[in-house]
């Protein structure tokens, strides 16, 4: 019998766990700010290797529509 009332306790606690859950709303700017830091977390690695590399090729090559002024 106590284990019908304690599966029955913790089946009810579960449920109203849910709905809370489920009418749980952040605002906005929290969710925008969320979303911005996943982003700038996910592509951390690839922006610091795109750093160090231009910054490893400092040498800079004049475009072919740039004009000698030596002539």
């Amino acid at each position: 019998m106590q284990v019908w009332i304690s599966a029955v306790f913790v089946l009810f606690v579960l449920v109203q766990f849910y709905q809370w859950v489920k009418g749980f709303i952040l605002p906005l700017p929290i969710y925008v700010l969320a979303g911005a830091f996943l982003a700038i977390a996910s592509n951390y690695d690839k922006g610091m290797a795109m750093i160090i590399s231009s910054s490893s090729k400092q040498t800079l090559t004049p475009s072919e529509n740039q004009t000698e002024e030596n002539g």
